[in-house]
């Protein structure tokens, strides 16, 4: 009989060349043929298979050893709201009773999944209201490969897309959360594991400058997205408190030495009345993107209870774009808010159904 293995940590938390060994080593360790190894990646590779109950090749007995430890399940769907444009919020619980929430908007035939790099956040952004949750921690990339799965799964299921493509502006800060994300990265577009596009994979950042450029070396073909909101140091020192730590000429820097080597920089910029949406404002915008070539979108600021802005109509975002796309030849977007009805929208993924310190 086989004495139980120890936990070694769930597979994804390791980068995907060390699959095949770390297989080998516990299949040795507890005495398995060297085959159910192959068997293993086959059901987790080419079958996208991460719960172990289901790799109904294997024995029973193997199937509940991996799903103690090396496919131990990272996130669990809890709920799942329904907008009435179609778009779907997640609820996961995660092993330690924590949440995150994911959100997967559908549009013709791509189905897009917001994911989640930490449980609250740290930035503190003022129109944001997980900036309003204090962090509580980190994610793993298991959990986040996680999320994607879940939902890229539940959604075919059901007879959609699928995910086609993944943004990282879900809850947290994807790069004060650099590894995780990173190797989370590894693993979605590696042509060793999940094989998807790096195209159809943007990151955003609110201008964590030292990560950027490691970030893109390692994934080069990744689209990048910087939550800039103002380009008036002023003014974005007031609305987006990492301004203190990393300014707006760092950020503009860094991303002027990236244009020619990057494949698109996006600047999303949440128009807050009375705010950030006045004629200087415009002109300052217009100046960041020029000399960053970046494509701006322009999005309503979305209300959460207690939030000190309110939102933008139409009018006011469509009056905003035009003063913009009068000095800058770019891409300037005004982009549609989706999920409004469930919180699902940009900037309001603060668990209303869960609570991330206590999963209570």
């Amino acid at each position: 009989m086989n004495t139980p293995s120890e936990p070694h940590g769930h597979l994804i938390d390791f980068a995907p060349e060390e699959l095949d060994q770390r297989l080998s080593e516990w299949c040795k360790q507890n005495q398995f043929p060297a085959y159910r190894s192959r068997q293993i990646r086959d059901h987790l590779i080419d079958q996208r298979v991460l719960l172990a109950s289901e790799m109904t090749s294997l024995p029973k007995t193997i199937r509940e050893d991996l799903a103690k430890n090396l496919l131990a399940p990272a996130v669990t769907i809890e709920t799942v709201l329904r907008s009435t444009d179609g778009t779907l919020k997640f609820l996961f619980r995660l092993k330690d009773g924590k949440s995150v929430e994911a959100v997967w908007i559908p549009t013709q035939d791509r189905g897009t999944l917001c994911v989640s790099s930490q449980v609250g956040c740290a930035a503190g952004c003022t129109f944001c209201a997980t900036g309003t949750m204090k962090l509580s921690r980190n994610l793993t990339s298991s959990e986040i490969v996680g999320q994607w799965h879940a939902v890229d799964r539940m959604t075919r299921e059901e007879g959609k897309v699928g995910v086609t493509q993944i943004v990282f502006m879900g809850m947290g800060e994807p790069l004060h959360n650099f590894s995780a994300v990173s190797r989370s990265l590894h693993w979605l577009t590696s042509p060793d594991a999940f094989g998807m596009s790096p195209r159809r994979i943007t990151v955003s950042t609110v201008g964590i400058v030292p990560k950027i450029r490691p970030l893109i070396e390692e994934h080069p073909q990744i689209r990048l997205a910087v939550s800039l909101h103002s380009a008036v140091e002023e003014t974005r020192a007031r609305i987006v408190p990492i301004q203190s730590k990393h300014s707006l000429s760092e950020l503009l820097d860094t991303l002027s030495r990236l244009r020619n080597t990057i494949r698109r920089i996006s600047l999303e910029y949440v128009v807050l009345p009375g705010v950030n949406d006045d004629v200087q404002e415009a002109l300052a915008l217009a100046a960041f993107a020029r000399k960053c070539h970046g494509h701006i979108n322009l999005l309503p600021f979305h209300p959460f209870e207690g939030a000190p802005f309110k939102a933008a109509d139409d009018e006011t975002v469509e009056r905003f774009r035009e003063e913009v796309s009068r000095h800058y030849d770019g891409q300037v977007t005004a982009r549609r808010s989706r999920g409004l009805d469930i919180d699902g929208a940009c900037g309001q993924l603060a668990l209303k159904s869960g609570d991330a310190s206590s999963g209570q």
